[in-house]
């Protein structure tokens, strides 16, 4: 019994570390701080501007509830406005309409101008698509989204959008609340089951290992260099065939599309944002 335990020690302390590191990520998650607003000079306290009239009262009431909640878990403004009419003829008139939106109501959960992210859907029809959407970050927002997190959020919201608006801007509302209030690991952090698929994994790659080292025959032995009872190393050699080096590039934050404030610009009202946005 000693023998089996100390074989697989390894293992076991590595199992005993993942659990420890999802029991610590668990409890950080599940202990988020709760923030307290300190923008006085926000212009107005709703955050679901239906203008395009998509949803219903209680679909309205119900987001409102929801961004109340997501916004003081995670101390950033969040802002949805829908649309059914022309803006310009191109994404970035609706990047200009998000950012002054956002700008002249003053949004931001610590500051005017502050930390916080709006979301306009406008589903005014120049073509093949049923509307544009554009994302602006700002603040700790702005800072935390690269350009490929704003993607990640707008394929979220696109994959039910056209089927069912209540249930995409609430996918919006949930991944901003996920990406911010959990740090580097943002909704992207190992799940219960995501830990024990990575340790069975572990395991079965382990046992493989040994498996197939234990049944590995030993290409020398005791006798191999011994001839009827003298050392004879001539009988048998140990020949070092070729050598073969492969080279892989690692990427750095700073050339990948990791590194936060993704889109950054400067709106007409002279303040940062950050942003993106797509067709649905």
């Amino acid at each position: 019994m000693k023998n089996y335990l100390k074989r697989f020690r390894v293992l076991f302390i590595i199992l005993a570390c993942m659990l420890a590191v999802y029991g610590v990520l668990f409890f950080v998650k599940g202990n988020s701080k709760s923030y307290t607003r300190t923008n006085t000079s926000c212009k107005t306290e709703e955050r679901v501007f239906d203008y395009g009239e998509l949803l219903t009262d209680e679909e309205e009431e119900s987001l409102r509830q929801l961004i109340t909640q997501r916004e003081q878990q995670i101390g950033c403004d969040i802002v949805l406005v829908t649309l059914n009419e022309p803006v310009g003829n191109d994404m970035y008139a609706l990047m200009n309409y998000a950012d002054d939106f956002y700008d002249d109501y003053q949004f931001g959960f610590d500051a005017p101008w502050g930390d916080g992210v709006l979301l306009v859907d406008n589903w005014y029809s120049y073509g093949d698509y049923n509307g544009d959407t554009w994302m602006s970050t700002s603040g700790r927002v702005e800072d935390r989204y690269s350009s490929a997190m704003i993607n990640d959020v707008l394929e979220d919201v696109f994959a039910v959008v056209n089927d069912n608006p209540y249930q995409a801007y609430t996918r919006y509302v949930n991944d901003i609340y996920e990406d911010m209030s959990v740090g580097k690991f943002g909704r992207y952090m190992l799940t219960g089951v995501t830990i024990f698929v990575i340790a069975a994994i572990v395991t079965g790659f382990y046992l493989m290992i040994n498996l197939a080292a234990t049944k590995t025959k030993k290409t020398t032995t005791a006798q191999t260099y011994v001839v009827k009872g003298a050392s004879n190393l001539r009988e048998q050699k140990d020949t070092f065939v070729t050598k073969h080096v492969t080279t892989r590039r690692i990427e750095s934050s700073s050339s990948g599309g990791h590194s936060g404030g993704g889109g950054h610009h400067t709106s007409s009202g002279g303040h940062s944002h950050g942003g993106g946005g797509g067709h649905h």
